[in-house]
């Protein structure tokens, strides 16, 4: 019985005898074209986060997350956020269960790296640009931004995407591989995009230690205009379990930071997929990600 048929059932289950393991993984993908000169621009990445299912009760569903690599080879936040267990309920909502170990191992990072917790919420650069937490809290959102666990989900129920404007309706479009594919597009979110680039300036101000106040940071993004879409499809199983997700936003902007009055065309593709994972095989990819490092966990 998969995770997510319990947590419809709502019924009471043991831990498995052998607890179940997948591996999330996560790419993306992001294109820019336009500009004055009309070059594009591309940048891509990948990561992933291991889940162990150790419990299924009335409760809901008791999970381990962990990282698929030694901790210590890891910058950043993911240094001590995991493993992070955490409580999903039939609404794909999340409650930490070890926040006093989180918390204490925040206040070791921070003596390690000999910071003082001032510097908690502020942005910093490692390899790419990521903000300093050290609130326990922090490893959920960090496990929510997979996106594999968003609830029940169905065919004609509204679901709140990401950048839309409004939640989306899935509709089912087919099988693959025994898995129901459900897809729902809507237009794009304009005040999104403006509190995006809003961030994203206050961001590079903060890494670059330049002046920029919230408010100046706003009304530069004010004039964002932009049409398209954003769409997503998941592969679901016969209990509810997504093994995959696809997000799309494609849309053209004008009045984005570069504030030089052309429209620039940008197409991001993010794609998460969920799979049985054996131990051995983890290990062995962890190895090659150490010897050829890619994007910091923490710094999406």
């Amino acid at each position: 019985m998969r995770l997510a048929l319990a947590l419809a059932a709502g019924v009471c289950c043991a831990a498995p005898a052998a607890a179940q393991e997948y591996v999330l993984a996560m790419t993306y993908e992001t294109g820019t074209e336009g500009g004055a000169d009309g070059a594009s621009s591309a940048a891509s990445g990948r990561q992933a986060i291991a889940e162990r299912v150790l419990a299924l009760t009335l409760e809901g569903a008791e999970l381990e997350y962990t990282l698929p690599s030694d901790p210590e080879e890891v910058r950043g936040n993911a240094r001590w956020m995991f493993p992070a267990r955490v409580r999903v309920v039939g609404d794909g909502s999340m409650a930490l269960l070890n926040a006093d170990e989180l918390t204490a191992r925040a206040d070791a990072w921070l003596a390690e790296m000999e910071w003082p917790r001032e510097v908690c919420s502020r942005w910093t650069f490692s390899w790419a640009a990521y903000q300093i937490r050290c609130d326990a809290a922090a490893a959920v959102e960090t496990v929510e931004s997979y996106g594999m666990q968003p609830g029940r989900i169905a065919a004609g129920q509204p679901f709140a995407l990401k950048g839309a404007l409004g939640p989306v309706v899935l509709e089912r479009s087919g099988e693959a591989e025994g898995r129901v594919i459900l897809t729902g597009s809507g237009p794009v979110d304009v005040a999104f995009l403006r509190e995006e680039d809003t961030r994203a300036a206050l961001v590079v101000a903060e890494v670059g230690r330049e002046a920029l106040t919230p408010e100046a940071a706003a009304a530069a993004s004010a004039a964002i205009a932009a049409t398209g879409t954003v769409s997503v499809t998941f592969a679901v199983d016969a209990a509810g379990m997504v093994w995959r997700r696809e997000d799309v936003s494609d849309y053209t902007m004008t009045g984005s930071r570069w504030r030089d009055g052309h429209t620039r065309a940008r197409t991001t593709v993010t794609r998460l997929t969920r799979a049985e994972w054996e131990r051995q095989q983890a290990e062995r990819e962890a190895e090659e990600d150490r010897a050829e490092p890619l994007a910091d966990p923490a710094s999406r």
